[in-house]
């Protein structure tokens, strides 16, 4: 045998129910501000950086190659005495560029594995935000509808003049259903006694 809800305050019905609207509220607003930051993220990462290192790469090429012919014109044009010259500082400016274009490079590839993974985050997550999504724009109206009907019974229930509108809300059918109960015991018990006189 079940038994009855024992509902002791209807405002704190209605406290929950105008908690669960903020909830929403704010949900939704996280949902699309996550969405927007999501959106930058990805942008930065895959169009501003890839964009930024694969000019420093380009750039860095071409540095790498001036570097190279300032060298060359450096060997040819220095040795007077038949000794290739030295080019300390010439040498010096091409491993510095070709360790620039080394960066360069491999913040490219930096950027790319970044990018991949990100979308694979990306992918998972649209999977978890749509399921959640959903729920909050058709099951939770629903909820919070099914809440609202709740709480206009249980008003419309107090309202019927009950002297303790805590007690149990089954409490005036059981009093009838037994009131109804005793009255055909007595009349069907008057009828089926042989021994009452008429």
């Amino acid at each position: 045998m079940s038994t009855p809800a024992q509902v002791k305050s209807i405002d704190s019905l209605q406290a929950v129910s105008a908690a669960l609207e903020c909830f929403h509220a704010d949900a939704a607003a996280a949902l699309d501000e996550l969405d927007m930051e999501i959106r930058r993220a990805t942008q930065w990462i895959g169009e501003d950086c890839r964009q930024y290192w694969k000019q420093e790469v380009r750039r860095s090429t071409e540095r790498v190659h001036e570097a190279k012919i300032a060298l060359e014109h450096a060997q040819m044009f220095r040795g007077g005495d038949g000794r290739p010259a030295a080019c300390v500082e010439e040498k010096k400016a091409l491993e510095r560029e070709k360790r620039r274009l080394q960066l360069a490079e491999s913040k490219v590839e930096a950027v790319r594995h970044w990018a991949l993974t990100i979308e694979r985050a990306m992918n998972e997550y649209r999977a978890v935000r749509g399921a959640f999504g959903n729920w909050l724009e058709a099951d939770f109206p629903k909820a919070v509808a099914v809440m609202s009907r709740m709480i206009a019974a249980l008003e419309s229930y107090v309202q019927l003049g009950i002297a303790d509108p805590r007690a149990p809300i089954v409490a005036a059918a059981l009093v009838s259903a037994a009131e109804a109960q005793s009255a055909e015991k007595t009349a069907g018990g008057d009828a089926a006694d042989p021994n009452v006189e008429e």
